[in-house]
């Protein structure tokens, strides 16, 4: 678990830092993600998933403390994680504990799946 597990805490170091440049090469490139701004749809391929984040980072202040990582395969962390989400000028937006599985490929973040919360 620890290579995924340093690529993880990279990754929500980058994140909370609103750091896409870090955040970039820890994405891999056929990754899918779900689309939390718009529709829903998923997000297939690192650009899709990149721009994503860039317009969640203009609108919004998103902070994420880990509390537990759970390895579920050599290829799957599950997170449970308090989520903080204020606007750009400091309205609390959401403030609540939500699960998701990442799932990695090559030693990078492929794709994350909703089990709770958000």
């Amino acid at each position: 678990m620890s290579r995924l597990l340093t690529v993880l805490e990279q990754a929500y170091e980058a994140f909370n830092a609103r750091d896409l440049a870090r955040l970039r090469p820890l994405v891999h490139p056929q990754a899918t993600w779900p689309n939390t701004l718009e529709d829903g749809s998923p997000l297939v391929g690192k650009e899709a998933v990149m721009g994503h984040f860039g317009r969640m980072f203009a609108t919004m202040t998103p902070n994420i403390h880990v509390i537990e990582v759970i390895q579920e395969t050599t290829d799957a962390l599950t997170v449970d994680a308090q989520y903080a989400v204020e606007s750009r000028a400091g309205q609390v937006w959401s403030d609540t504990r939500a699960r998701l599985t990442y799932h990695f490929r090559d030693g990078l973040l492929a794709g994350m799946t909703f089990l709770s919360g958000l």
